[in-house]
């Protein structure tokens, strides 16, 4: 917990760093004259974006352990979403979010493997959707983006390799029992080896009852299209929601002229470049990469006050809320 916790305070500095950056940049007065010009309607649908964000991703996580759990209720995917968000935020390539969900599901009354299951259904769904749209709206604005960031470019291909690994690892582990079976027993002689842990048999009987009827569960599933449908649109629809966000805030500071689709292409190209981010949240990298590729849209007076809004909104708002719902009883 220690280690949260400084990851915790890591975030609010940072904010504070950047605050302090476009001070000395721009000049507080400067800040001050730009918040107090918003057009708070747009700054308002961009928050509300978000908000709508959780929802969709409180749906997804209540349709898919719907599939193993069939009482239960929204308000509780709701907040096992928030925790999530919140330990995405503060893990090195939001490693965090999905073993704090599954343990935040086993104190709801979910057993560990039908909350195993339900992740990872969740999030196979998720790194396909968005690896997919993501590629989709790039190559629909390719010439543009290659024309205008050639020097980055290259990371999209990074980071398309780093979710098509990451799916296809997910989609082995989840279909190939022995498979998964041979790697649990290799991981178990290295912590024999290295005496890591001390009952190392107690963890992996425990390991493999869970691995089957993780297995068993990933069966049930295949059988429920319906329900998986439903979480594939509302995948989508979340993916949407998040990428129109800078667009709204975009609109918010009174600029018009850049058009909507290319802005979507925008949030996906940073998306793709974070993915190769280690540091918590992509801090650094993804106001660097929303930067250089909104610098395009946004006029250079309010390119600084955008990224503090966009960060504010997208991201230390999942650590505000998320901890108030990890805090939360």
């Amino acid at each position: 917990m220690k280690k949260y916790k400084f990851n915790l305070i890591l975030g609010i500095a940072s904010v504070g760093i950047f605050i302090l950056l476009i001070i000395f940049t721009h000049g507080w007065m400067d800040l001050i004259h730009q918040m107090k010009n918003l057009h708070i309607q747009w700054l308002i649908a961009a928050i509300f974006s978000m908000f709508l964000y959780w929802v969709c991703e409180a749906r997804i996580l209540q349709v898919t352990v719907f599939l193993m759990k069939k009482d239960y209720k929204f308000k509780e995917a709701f907040k096992v979403t928030l925790i999530g968000q919140y330990f995405n935020s503060i893990t090195p390539f939001a490693s965090g979010g999905q073993p704090m969900q599954l343990y935040a599901l086993t104190k709801q009354g979910v057993a560990a493997g039908k909350a195993g299951s339900a992740l990872m259904i969740k999030f196979i769904m998720y790194q396909s959707i968005l690896t997919i749209y993501s590629l989709v709206l790039i190559f629909w604005k390719l010439d543009f983006f290659r024309r205008k960031t050639s020097n980055l470019f290259y990371l999209i291909g990074v980071g398309f390799l780093v979710h098509a690994s990451v799916i296809v690892c997910l989609i082995i582990f989840s279909k190939y029992r022995k498979l998964t079976h041979k790697f649990i027993m290799i991981l178990s002689k290295i912590l024999r080896k290295f005496k890591f842990v001390k009952n190392v048999s107690k963890l992996e009987t425990d390991i493999n009852q869970n691995l089957d009827q993780f297995h068993d569960n990933m069966q049930i599933a295949k059988h429920s299209k319906g329900l998986i449908f439903e979480a594939a649109i509302y995948t989508t629809l979340q993916l949407t929601i998040y990428f129109i966000i800078p667009y709204f805030i975009y609109l918010s500071f009174g600029m018009k002229g850049a058009s909507i689709g290319s802005m979507i292409a925008g949030t996906a190209f940073i998306m793709m470049i974070t993915a190769v981010i280690p540091s918590p949240g992509a801090m650094g990298g993804a106001e660097g990469a929303f930067y250089v590729c909104f610098s395009l849209f946004f006029a250079a007076s309010n390119i600084m006050a955008g990224i503090l809004l966009w960060r504010l909104i997208t991201f230390y708002s999942c650590i505000i809320f998320g901890f108030y719902a990890l805090k939360k009883k």
